[in-house]
């Protein structure tokens, strides 16, 4: 009997001191900092949360990026986007590869590529378009400049003799007139890659036939800063 009471006294203490939210639909979490409200749904009891791939949109920092091009009249045309990862922030992406006609993608990291090969100074967008944050990432540019990507087409790749994969993460088939296609599962965690810090990607897709081809690559990251180590 005297445990109830206690409870009941604990109860009333705590409306005393925070009669703000008497009567309110709200439980808490602690955020490190202090307590922050978690609502739910009056009817329902639902709790109102996102995905934390969501919350980083929200956050701004979540970006995007894109290219599409018509490759030449031959078999092997490559064509690709160009990053270097930056020293700090964890690169959480995802990337989607389309294709008009048959072709090959792959995810090369640590690859070779002269310095000022490709088109640089390609824009990232924040998906957050409110927000005034920027990506980390950098083009290939001799004078490398941040928040930017860079291009490639057959002639950039053919034309730098130094070129070279480095490893390939993933490689796969592109069905003739497919597309996009995840470069891995359905859902983002058999999809997303954390890349490497301060390592330089491409992603390409090679035609299959010797046959002009549109392609479409499509980037979608978030960046990180890791606490727990």
């Amino acid at each position: 009997m005297k445990k109830i009471w206690f409870i009941i006294a604990l109860l009333i203490s705590a409306l005393i001191v925070c009669p703000s939210y008497a009567g309110r639909a709200d439980i808490f979490g602690w955020d490190g900092t202090g307590y922050e409200e978690i609502n739910i749904d009056a009817s329902t009891r639902a709790l109102n949360t996102i995905l934390y791939a969501h919350h980083e949109i929200h956050g701004g920092s979540s970006f995007t990026t894109q290219y599409t091009m018509t490759t030449a009249a031959s078999a092997g045309d490559e064509m690709g986007i160009y990053m270097l990862t930056p020293a700090t922030k964890e690169i959480h992406l995802v990337v989607e590869f389309s294709s008009s006609l048959a072709a090959v993608y792959s995810i090369c990291e640590g690859v070779t590529l002269a310095a000022n090969t490709g088109t640089g100074g390609v824009a990232i967008y924040n998906r957050d378009r409110n927000s005034t944050k920027t990506s980390g990432l950098q083009d290939n540019a001799t004078a490398r400049a941040t928040n930017k990507v860079t291009t490639l087409t057959e002639a950039q790749f053919g034309g730098d003799g130094t070129w070279a994969c480095g490893t390939t993460l993933r490689t796969a088939p592109l069905e003739a007139g497919s597309g996009p296609k995840p470069a891995g599962g359905s859902a983002r965690g058999a999809q997303e890659y954390i890349l490497k810090k301060s390592t330089a990607y491409v992603f390409v897709i090679a035609t299959t036939p010797a046959t002009a081809a549109v392609h479409h690559i499509l980037l979608d990251w978030y960046e990180h800063t890791r606490k727990d180590n």
